[in-house]
């Protein structure tokens, strides 16, 4: 891989931590309107929740009501283990993401899953255009495997 990443201006990998990490802060805080605001309109999402398919930020967008779950102060949605490869005009990132915190019954949840992005610099920004986070399979609910998997 060192020779690939060889090849991005160190600037373009440090403009892609930047807004990846910005999307995680967002989304921790809960703050809807601008979760995907480095999103292409056209971006294709794959996600863990039905419908798993999303073909529009709108489409995506209007299905958090549906899952986003609210918490009692800003949740947990951490980016671990951030890897980024970069072109001068298409890259691609993957990490996990540590998901949690308090619901408004004080029940805690926590969760890790895996994400990869495909990225564009569209008129000179980089615009995700394709999101896929996934998760384990687990059988009979083995939630230890979730903590392997990041080690």
């Amino acid at each position: 891989m060192n020779n690939i990443e060889s090849i991005a201006a160190p600037i373009d990998e440090f403009q892609i931590r930047q807004l990846l990490e910005q999307w995680a802060l967002t989304t921790r805080k809960g703050l809807l309107d601008e979760i995907l605001t480095h999103h292409a309109s056209d971006v294709l999402i794959y996600d863990v929740l039905p419908p798993m398919k999303y073909e529009s930020a709108d489409a995506y967008r209007h299905s958090w009501g549906d899952w986003h779950p609210a918490t009692q102060g800003e949740g947990v949605f951490d980016l671990q283990d951030l890897q980024v490869i970069a072109g001068s005009d298409v890259a691609f990132a993957h990490c996990f993401i540590q998901c949690g915190g308090v619901l408004t019954s004080g029940e805690t949840f926590e969760d890790l899953v895996r994400a990869t992005f495909c990225l564009q610099k569209i008129d000179e920004h980089w615009q995700v255009t394709h999101q896929h986070v996934s998760k384990p399979f687990q059988p009979g609910g083995d939630k230890s495997a979730n903590k392997q998997a990041a080690n």
